[in-house]
C-alpha cells in the first residue's frame, strides 16, 4: 500500500474541525495562487462555520493590496501530522481596527488533507452510527466511549472525566471495541498515548495507539478507516448524483441507523445567550486551558496568542471597564484557575490604568497575570487538595510553579522582562519575608508587585477552596486592609476605592424583595445600574428587567450583597443575560 494518502474534505463542520486547531495555533502560511508561489506567515483568527474566516495580516502589511483588491489565496498548515490546504479563498472585506490588519474571508469549500498513513485520521460523526467501549484492563469494567476519529496506528475516544481519571499516559488497555450499523465490529488493542480536556473542560479526550496488527486485521482496520472518510464526503456532496452509502453505515434491513448519543458530561452547561464581551473572554479561557494542557506535556508558551489576548483584555477595558468586569461573571462553567487568572488579569490591569501607566505596561501585566498560576498544574494534586495547612516540605514545592512559567516566558520577545518578573515573580511575594519563591522583604519588592500581591490574594480569598469556604468580600478587605506588614496598605485602599463594597458583577438584594446583578456604580461605588432577575418573595417567577437611576428607586433601600446560590442564581445562568 502506498505510504501517504490524500483525501478532500467537504462537510462545513469537518472542514472547521480541521481548521479550529490552527486557530488555537494561530499561525498558518498563506500562499497566492497559482500553487507553489511564495508562501507567507498570518495567523488564522477566528473560522465561523459555513461563513467565513478572519485572517490577520499584520506581521507582513504588504500582503494587504492584492487581497484587498480580489486576489485568490489558500491558507496551509498541519494538523494531526498532516499538510492542510483550504480551497481558494478571496476577500470579503477588511475589517476596521487600526492596530491590525485582518480580513474576513470567504469560508472554504472544501480543504485537501495529505497524511502518512499511520496518521491519517477519519473523523466520525454521530450520523453514522458507531459506537465504542474500552476495556482498560482485563478483569475491569468496560466503560462507554465516543469515538472522535480512526487511523491506522490509534484513535481519539471522548469520556467522561470520571472514567478516564484511572488512565495514564503509556498503559496498556486491554480491548477497544467499535461496533459498526451493519454489526461489523473491529476489537483493537494497544495504549494510552495522551489524556487531555476538551476546550471546555467537561469531558476528557484519550489518544491511543494501536499494536501492530497482522496484515488481515490491518487491511480490515485501512478499509474501516477509507470508509469513514468517504461517508463523511458522499454526506456533504449534494450533486445529482451522489455516492451511495456504504453498508458499514447501514443496518442489517438496509436502514440509516440512529445517531449515538454524545457522551454527556458531569458539568452543568450554562443557559442563556452570551453576550460579546464573555464570547472573548472565553476565547481566553479556551487559550489559557490549551496553554495549561501545552506546559504539563513539555510544551513551549504560545507567544503571539498571549501578546494577541493581553491586547484584547486591556483594549476591553479601555472601550468598557464595567462591562468587561461584569463579564467575567459569565465564566463560572470554566475551572477555577482560569477564572482566577482572568480575574486577576482584568482587575490588575484596570487599577494600574487608573493610576496611569500607559497600554505597553498594561499588555505586559495582562500577559504575565494571564499565566502567572498556569504552572501550578504541574504540582502534585495531594498538594493544591490539600484541606489542611501545608507542611514545611510541602511549601517548598511552590517556588516550582513560578520558575516553570517564568522560563516559559523568556522566549517572549515582546514582553518587558522587568514587568514579567515583578508580576509573574512578585505575586506571591509578601512584606515580612513570608512569600515565595525567594521570600522577598517590604524593600525588594517593586510597587507592581505589591499592587498584584493585593489583587491576587483578594480573589483567592473570595474562592472556595479545599482547606476552607469562599470568604465574603468584606472579609477579604478587612484582612489585607489589617495586615499591613504583609500586603501593600497604599494599593489595598487603592483596590478598594476602585472596585468597592458592591463590586460590578455581585448580587444585590432590596428591601422590596428585588434580586438584581449589579452592572454599573456611580462616583460613590452604588449601583446605578442593575438587572434585575428575581423577587424573593416569589421565587416561581423569573425577571428580566434592567433599571437605572430613578427606576432603582422603585426597589426599596439596599440592604446589600446577597449569595447566589442561596437563591439558585448564577449570572450565567439567570434567565436573561442583559449586556451591561
Amino acid at each position: 500500500m502506498p505510504d501517504t494518502a490524500s483525501t478532500d474534505v467537504f462537510h462545513a463542520k469537518a472542514i472547521w474541525e480541521w481548521l479550529e486547531p490552527l486557530c488555537l495555533q494561530g499561525g498558518v502560511n498563506l500562499e497566492f495562487k497559482p500553487a507553489g508561489s511564495t508562501s507567507w506567515p498570518v495567523l488564522l483568527d477566528d473560522a465561523i462555520v459555513d461563513q467565513a474566516l478572519i485572517v490577520d495580516v499584520s506581521a507582513v502589511p504588504t500582503l494587504e493590496e492584492p487581497l484587498a483588491r480580489g486576489d485568490q489565496f489558500h491558507l496551509i498548515g498541519h494538523v494531526m501530522g498532516a499538510l492542510v490546504r483550504t480551497a481558494p479563498l478571496t476577500v470579503i472585506e477588511r475589517l476596521a481596527d487600526d492596530r491590525r490588519i485582518q480580513f474576513r474571508c470567504s469560508y472554504p469549500e472544501y480543504v485537501s488533507t495529505i497524511h502518512r498513513r499511520g496518521t491519517f485520521r477519519a473523523p466520525f460523526r454521530a450520523e453514522m452510527g458507531v459506537t465504542s467501549r474500552l476495556t482498560p484492563t482485563a478483569n475491569g469494567p468496560a466503560v462507554d466511549t465516543e469515538i472522535r476519529n480512526l487511523s491506522l496506528g490509534g484513535c481519539l475516544l471522548a469520556m467522561r472525566l470520571v472514567d478516564a481519571v484511572s488512565l495514564t499516559p503509556d498503559q496498556r488497555i486491554d480491548a477497544l471495541e467499535l461496533c459498526f450499523p451493519n454489526q461489523q465490529r473491529l476489537e483493537l488493542k494497544g495504549r494510552v498515548r495522551h489524556i487531555r480536556t476538551n476546550d471546555d473542560w467537561t469531558l476528557a479526550l484519550v489518544g491511543l495507539e494501536f499494536d501492530e496488527l497482522p496484515i488481515d486485521s490491518e487491511r480490515l482496520l485501512w478499509y474501516c478507516v477509507k470508509e469513514i472518510e468517504r461517508e463523511g464526503a458522499r454526506s456533504a456532496l449534494t450533486s445529482d448524483k451522489p455516492l451511495e452509502p456504504s453498508l458499514l453505515f447501514l443496518l442489517p434491513q438496509g436502514r440509516r441507523p440512529h445517531p449515538v448519543s454524545s457522551i454527556t458530561s458531569t458539568a452543568t452547561p450554562a443557559t442563556g445567550s452570551d453576550n460579546a464581551i464573555a464570547r472573548r473572554l472565553r476565547k481566553i479561557a479556551d487559550y489559557l486551558n490549551a496553554q495549561s494542557l501545552q506546559l504539563q506535556n513539555g510544551g513551549l508558551m504560545a507567544s503571539s496568542l498571549l501578546s494577541r489576548h493581553a491586547d484584547t483584555l486591556v483594549s476591553l477595558g479601555a472601550q468598557s471597564r464595567e462591562s468587561l468586569l461584569y463579564a467575567l461573571g459569565y465564566l463560572e462553567s470554566e475551572p477555577v484557575g482560569v477564572q482566577h487568572a482572568l480575574a486577576v488579569a482584568v482587575r490588575a490591569v484596570d487599577l494600574a490604568r487608573w493610576q496611569g501607566h500607559d497600554n505597553e505596561t498594561l499588555k505586559a501585566m495582562a500577559a504575565s497575570a494571564l499565566v502567572h498560576d498556569l504552572g501550578k498544574a504541574s504540582l502534585p494534586a495531594a498538594l493544591l487538595e490539600s484541606r489542611v495547612p501545608l507542611s514545611e516540605a510541602q511549601r517548598a514545592l511552590l517556588p516550582a510553579h513560578v520558575q516553570r512559567v517564568s522560563e516559559r516566558l523568556a522566549d517572549c520577545r515582546w514582553l518587558s522582562p522587568e514587568i514579567s518578573t515583578s508580576v509573574l515573580e512578585q505575586v506571591n511575594e509578601r512584606l515580612d519575608g513570608s512569600g515565595y519563591p525567594r521570600g522577598l522583604r517590604a524593600e525588594a519588592i517593586g510597587d507592581l508587585g505589591r499592587m498584584v500581591a493585593v489583587v491576587d490574594v483578594i480573589d483567592a480569598l473570595t474562592r472556595a477552596r479545599a482547606d476552607r469556604e469562599a470568604w465574603a468580600l468584606v472579609d477579604a478587605y478587612r484582612h489585607v486592609l489589617g495586615h499591613a506588614d504583609v500586603f501593600d496598605n497604599v494599593w489595598a485602599q487603592r483596590y478598594v476605592r476602585l472596585f468597592g463594597v458592591i463590586p460590578v458583577g455581585s448580587l444585590v438584594k432590596y428591601a422590596s424583595g428585588a434580586l438584581a446583578w449589579v452592572q454599573r456604580l456611580d462616583a460613590q461605588g452604588r449601583p446605578s445600574q442593575v438587572h434585575m432577575v428575581l423577587n424573593a418573595n416569589s421565587r416561581q417567577r423569573r425577571l428580566d428587567l434592567v433599571l437605572a437611576q430613578r427606576g432603582l428607586d422603585q426597589l426599596g433601600r439596599l440592604e446589600g450583597v446577597v449569595e447566589p446560590r442561596e437563591y439558585g442564581l448564577s449570572l450565567s445562568g439567570s434567565a436573561s443575560r442583559a449586556s451591561a
